[in-house]
C-alpha cells in the first residue's frame, strides 16, 4: 500500500469515484478530475478497515474541500474533522485531546505543511495500538530542496523523504510501515507545468508497547 497510484488506478476506482459525484457533487465539481484518485484510494482503504472492527474512532487531518471525508461522513461514519481554516490545525489539536484513534487519514495535506516531521510524529502518536494512518502526497522522484514548487507546497516527496526521513520518526514511534515499499514509477499527473505523481503512505502502530 505504499506506491504510487498510477491511471491503473483510476480505472479500477471509476465506480467509487461516480458514488463520490452522486453523494457529494457540489465538492468533486471542484476538483481535478485525474486527482480524484487519492480520495478514492484513501475512502477504500478507511473502509477496509472499518470492516475488521466493531468500534472505532475516526481522524481526518485536513478536512476541508476533502471528498473522502465528506463522503465518508454522508456514509453515516461519525468522523472528527481539523483543518486551520476551520477550526484547528493537528499540532493544536494534539495539544489539547486526550483522544486516540483506530484511523487517521489524511489526504494530500502533509506536501501544505511547513514542519512535516512533526506532522508524522504527531499522527503516530495519535494512534491507538493497532491503529492505522492513512496519507497520500504529491511525489517527484527528481526533487531536491530549492526546485520550483507548486503554490502552497512546501516540498515535492522522494524516496529518500518517505524511505528514510520520514520513517526513522515513524518507526521511533512504534509504528511500521503495511508493506514493503516501491514508489517507483513515471511521472503521470500535470499541473501548472510540473510533472510528478502521487504517493501513498500507510503505516500502523504495534499492538506491543
Amino acid at each position: 500500500m505504499n506506491r504510487l497510484l498510477d491511471d491503473e488506478d483510476r480505472e479500477y476506482y471509476k465506480p467509487l469515484i461516480s458514488k463520490m459525484f452522486d453523494l457529494v457533487p457540489d465538492t468533486m465539481s471542484r476538483k481535478i478530475p485525474a486527482a480524484n484518485v487519492q480520495q478514492a484510494f484513501g475512502i477504500d482503504m478507511v473502509l477496509q478497515e472499518l470492516n475488521k472492527k466493531k468500534f472505532w474512532k475516526i481522524l481526518c487531518v485536513g478536512c476541508r474541500e476533502d471528498t473522502a471525508y465528506e463522503y465518508l461522513t454522508k456514509l453515516g461514519y461519525f468522523i472528527i474533522g481539523i483543518d486551520p481554516d476551520i477550526n484547528c490545525d493537528l499540532h493544536a489539536f494534539y495539544k489539547q485531546t486526550d483522544d486516540v484513534f483506530d484511523v487517521i487519514f489524511s489526504i494530500s495535506v502533509i506536501e501544505h505543511v511547513k514542519d512535516d516531521e512533526e506532522f508524522i510524529d504527531e499522527i503516530c502518536k495519535l494512534l491507538k495500538p493497532g491503529g492505522l494512518a492513512i496519507l497520500t502526497c504529491d511525489f517527484k522522484a527528481d526533487y531536491r530542496k530549492g526546485d520550483p514548487l507548486i503554490s502552497p507546497d512546501f516540498r515535492f516527496y522522494t524516496e529518500l523523504d518517505l524511505g528514510n526521513r520520514l520513517r526513522t520518526i515513524i518507526e521511533k514511534n512504534n509504528c511500521i510501515y503495511t508493506d514493503d515499499p516501491n514508489w517507483y514509477g513515471k511521472p503521470d499527473f500535470q499541473l501548472d507545468g510540473f510533472n510528478y505523481n502521487f504517493a501513498t503512505l500507510m503505516f500502523r502502530k504495534s499492538i506491543y508497547v
